[in-house]
């Protein structure tokens, strides 16, 4: 029995075959329905050469055959019946197109919905379409629309016993009813066939439905894939679809009124934990379900967002240490801060998480557990939740003239603990762009934003070219002694 879409499709097929004089392709048919994908229309053209209407030669163009065109017949569906506890009956003028052949050849016919699961032992479910034969008389065995006491409808099968007629469900967990003499009983006709395709349409379109959204939001993700938005981050964030990338990696401003680039942005503490709160709410809407979200920052900073919001949102959150030598010590009445935390927030407990990416060596490996544990194939032991790298030097090769840069090997580590070649890392702040560096050499795809447009140029140039240009470095002052030794003929550009 086809399905409403089914029929429009093979109507579609028929119609342009006809006016043109050769078939229509998957594509054509996509794009007159509107399908999210040719593998819908494929989807609807299987199913009409699987039930005989089509056939085809795969591999060729415009190979869609007509193999035969039935004639439909209208018949009213006048509503619901229940396939379980008898209801109310309830018509309805509506139709639906069934094919002649399905149909005797003689008498009246309707159609009806089933509700309930009493028939479900003769493929008749809930949500299915039943056809009936208008009669009022029925053999024992037979399928039977009854109307009790001229008001209450139901779908049984039908039994005619001594003293009493049995109305008899198709589902063992379900009693049967039993009309004596006492109760009025109509039949109304008898089931002939059952539309299941009804099902199987609602389920497509559902799928349908899901792969049409899938679509839009790989669209609305791809455009922003692999590049940097120059502006703000939480005006690209609310571009950004629902759970759309695989970890998320922020090193927001430390401070507040601070100046970056050419611009100052002052805010209050309290304005930047407001505007902190917003930057996670918004990263943990486009984060997967199974992502990993890695917020970096000053202790104080990081402790007034767990308390004010992700503790009572996401109380997945553990907290690392990145620590890191400084030979500056600023204040004289309390020890020198030479570490920064970094708040790693999942929303489900089956966060993506690769120990073998980022093992290390066991400290003891002649310990008889570890030894048992590198028998079994493990690489390392995961390492501990803080982590020491050394600042970005002066003098060190990643060192752009940006003011602030996070070690390679640092956001490297977190990178490859969660994600895997062709995964999505959202780093919400461009900086230098070493963090997006790193993703294009792990093969990573990368999403990110640059609101300063002198730190977005670096950004495309090192991208682009693999490196830092000289331009882009940070320049030094060559002092006396340097110039001296520079003009000894071992530095001389002749020798």
């Amino acid at each position: 029995m086809l399905t409403k879409r089914q029929k429009q499709v093979f109507d579609y097929i028929t119609a342009h075959h006809k006016k043109r004089g050769y078939s229509s392709t998957l594509e054509e048919i996509r794009r007159h329905f509107k399908f999210a994908s040719v593998s819908t229309a494929d989807f609807h053209v299987s199913k009409l050469e699987s039930l005989g209407y089509l056939k085809r030669k795969y591999n060729k163009p415009r190979s869609i055959e007509i193999v035969k065109k039935e004639t439909m017949i209208n018949i009213p569906l006048l509503g619901l019946i229940a396939a379980g506890q008898p209801i109310e009956a309830i018509q309805n003028k509506e139709t639906i197109a069934v094919p002649q052949n399905k149909l005797p050849r003689s008498g009246e016919f309707y159609a009806l919905r089933a509700i309930g699961n009493s028939m479900i032992d003769e493929n008749i479910n809930d949500g299915d379409i039943i056809l009936v034969k208008q009669q009022s008389v029925a053999e024992n065995g037979q399928k039977v629309v009854a109307l009790i006491d001229n008001y209450e409808a139901t779908l049984k099968k039908f039994y005619k016993e001594r003293g009493f007629i049995r109305l008899q469900p198709a589902n063992k967990t379900i009693e049967p009813i039993i009309i004596k003499k006492d109760r009025e009983i109509v039949i109304q006709g008898i089931v002939i066939d059952v539309i299941k395709n009804e099902e199987d349409l609602k389920a497509e379109e559902i799928s349908t439905a899901k792969e049409f959204k899938k679509n839009i939001k790989k669209e609305e993700v791809e455009k922003y894939l692999n590049k940097v938005y120059l502006g703000d981050i939480i005006d690209l964030l609310k571009k950004l679809p629902d759970k759309c990338v695989d970890m998320i990696f922020g090193d927001p401003d430390y401070n507040v009124g601070i100046k970056y680039g050419d611009k100052t942005y002052t805010k209050n503490f309290d304005e930047y934990i407001d505007w902190y709160i917003e930057l996670a709410k918004e990263s943990m809407r486009v984060l997967k379900n199974d992502g990993n979200l890695f917020m970096m920052n000053y202790p104080k900073q990081n402790a007034h967002l767990r308390v004010k919001y992700l503790d009572n949102i996401y109380p997945l959150v553990n907290e690392y240490v990145w620590a890191y030598n400084t030979n500056v010590g600023h204040a004289p009445k309390r020890f020198t801060t030479a570490h920064r935390t970094i708040l790693h927030i999942r929303k489900t407990e089956n966060n993506k998480f690769y120990k073998d990416n980022v093992a290390v060596p066991y400290k003891n490996p002649m310990d008889r557990r570890i030894l048992e544990n590198l028998k079994n194939g493990s690489r390392g032991r995961m390492p501990y939740d803080w982590f020491y790298f050394d600042l970005v030097k002066n003098v060190s090769k990643e060192k752009t003239y940006h003011a602030c840069q996070i070690p390679q090997k640092l956001t490297e580590m977190l990178i490859k603990s969660c994600t895997m070649p062709n995964d999505i890392v959202l780093v919400l702040f461009g900086g230098s762009g070493s963090e997006l560096e790193v993703c294009k050499l792990l093969k990573r795809q990368y999403i990110s934003a640059e609101i300063d447009s002198k730190y977005h140029e670096l950004i495309l140039s090192r991208l682009k070219n693999g490196k830092i240009e000289e331009k882009y470095k940070l320049q030094f002052r060559k002092n006396r002694k340097e110039k001296e030794l520079l003009s000894l003929p071992l530095f001389n550009k002749e020798v």
